[in-house]
């Protein structure tokens, strides 16, 4: 009977490796048909045994996981950082007689859905094709400036940078199998400063204190419990059960009133930022979740998640890590609305590559530079033809925030943090706490309009009241021309003009007569 059972837990071990081994073997197969696509002329490729078992290796670079010789040289690496949510398994093939990275490819992820998806997309992987073999590779927000730069996947800078540690450690790796140089360790995780790894609170700020919220006191608050449903501009629909106090609540408990300040600026853990303004916070309970149909919120959403249930996804911040409410903000009092193309024209545009599409864009700052004077304290607002209005700080549309102006979806907001779906899309005008800027083409889907020789013609008076301009009877209305000469508005004959857009002019209509090209701007005087 002993003898019975012993055999039984042989043959189990056995089993066990057989089929361990049966694994291994079928893993090595499919990796060597991916090599293979690398190298079409190989004639010999080989898995390396024990490599993560070299000394160097495993305390150096812990990220490798298997090797393989590529007709007598190590030149393939299978290397796995761990990013956002969990490991990223990459196959990284490199040229010995160039010394460059021949590309990369995506093994394995479990990145979220939304965030890091486009990892796998060529348009990024293409980033790491060419590149030289004897220097790590640096991630990038923006701008490439240096051979060895990677630019990031646009708001997933953690997945980003786990995929630029991994092919790191395939160059440490190739570097010290191949030609005896030890580089510098690089780590199999994204460091804690590059994603502030704060899971547990957030805080909320206001002029003269501060109060930071451990996400396990929000259910000790008075709960909301609500079906909503998130909009995002890329017209997705998900409809959601979310639970979680009010912010309004969370103040009355700090002894705040929400009623008293002007808006509400909230930031989330990767950078994105939104504001919401008095109207907004008055028709809205500002919800901070932290239970989504029925199950606590997952690691790449926490500390909370915004809920604004008549609102649009841009309000809709995950992962907040601040909360600051703005006592002031200065009203808006539009005197000057400005033609985009005329207004931009001297401004050297910049090629943005943005979720694989590379299209010429507007930096804000350079616009807001034109203007004779921006309120820091006022809102920036942008407003598009499907209704969302959105306001941000002119502090944070400062800091490299563009307009894409060509494209799908143009004009539309992009900067390094906005992931796709979070843009004002199809951008009418947007505008500071004097000047408005208007997009022609966008603006007469929301104006009346009619046809005047051949073009749409936007009726001038929808145009200026929609930009946020509003006159009194006594104040005179001058149209100005790029070239500097002006043309004074009847407003008695306000309802009859009329402005056309072609060839990125702007033309000047009073009923069917051409009074002015090359509109610049329309002022009050």
């Amino acid at each position: 009977m002993k003898n019975r059972k012993f055999y039984i837990i042989i043959l189990g071990i056995i089993l066990a490796v057989i089929g361990s081994s049966l694994i291994l073997n079928n893993t090595a197969s499919q990796e060597k048909l991916k090599i293979k696509a690398f190298y079409p002329e190989a004639q010999k490729i080989k898995l390396v045994k024990d490599i993560a078992d070299d000394t160097f290796v495993s305390l150096n670079l812990p990220a490798v996981k298997r090797a393989y010789e590529v007709d007598g040289v190590i030149k393939a690496f299978v290397v796995s950082c761990v990013g956002y949510v969990g490991p990223i398994e990459v196959l990284a093939a490199l040229d010995d007689e160039s010394d460059e990275l021949k590309g990369i490819e995506i093994l394995n992820h479990n990145e979220t859905v939304g965030y890091a998806e486009h990892i796998e997309e060529n348009w990024f992987l293409e980033r790491f094709k060419g590149i030289g073999a004897n220097k790590y590779l640096n991630l990038v927000v923006l701008d490439k400036e240096k051979p060895e730069d990677i630019i990031q996947v646009t708001g997933a800078t953690v997945s980003s940078q786990a995929v630029v540690n991994a092919v790191n450690t395939a160059i440490g790796a190739y570097q010290y199998k191949v030609h005896g140089i030890e580089m510098e360790k690089v780590p199999d995780v994204v460091s804690q400063e590059i994603w502030e790894n704060d899971v547990n609170s957030f805080v909320i700020n206001w002029d003269g204190g501060s109060q930071r919220i451990d996400t396990k006191k929000l259910k000790d608050f008075e709960q909301l419990d609500m079906s909503v449903v998130l909009i995002n501009t890329t017209g997705t629909k998900t409809p959601m059960k979310v639970k979680g106090p009010s912010l309004r609540n969370i103040l009355e408990k700090q002894g705040l009133d929400l009623s008293k300040f002007e808006g509400v600026g909230i930031t989330g853990r990767d950078g994105y930022y939104t504001m919401i303004d008095r109207e907004k916070l008055e028709a809205n309970e500002v919800i901070l979740v932290w239970e989504v149909d029925g199950k606590e919120l997952k690691e790449e959403e926490k500390p909370v998640r915004v809920a604004l249930p008549n609102e649009m996804g841009p309000y809709w911040v995950k992962m907040v890590s601040s909360i600051d409410l703005y006592e002031q903000i200065s009203p808006k009092e539009i005197d000057k609305v400005y033609m985009f193309d005329a207004l931009t024209g001297d401004i050297e545009p910049y090629y943005y590559e943005y979720y694989g599409s590379k299209d010429k864009s507007i930096e804000i700052g350079k616009i807001l530079n034109k203007f004779d004077f921006v309120d820091e304290k006022g809102f920036f607002t942008m407003a598009a033809s499907d209704g969302l209005i959105k306001n941000e700080t002119i502090s944070i549309v400062r800091q490299r925030y563009f307009i894409k102006v060509d494209g799908k979806n143009a004009p539309m907001n992009i900067a390094p943090n906005f992931k796709l779906g979070m843009n004002v899309k199809e951008m009418t005008h947007f505008s500071t706490t004097k000047d408005a800027v208007i997009f022609p083409k966008s603006m007469e889907k929301v104006v009346r309009t009619k046809e005047i020789q051949g073009q749409q013609g936007l009726l001038l008076e929808d145009v200026l009241i929609t930009s946020g301009m509003i006159w009194e009877e006594d104040i005179a209305l001058n149209v100005v021309n790029i070239d500097g000469s002006e043309t004074v508005l009847d407003l008695k004959e306000l309802s009859n003009y009329y402005i056309t857009y072609r060839d990125k002019n702007v033309y000047l209509f009073h009923k069917d007569t051409q009074l002015m090209k090359n509109v610049l701007r329309i002022e009050k005087r």
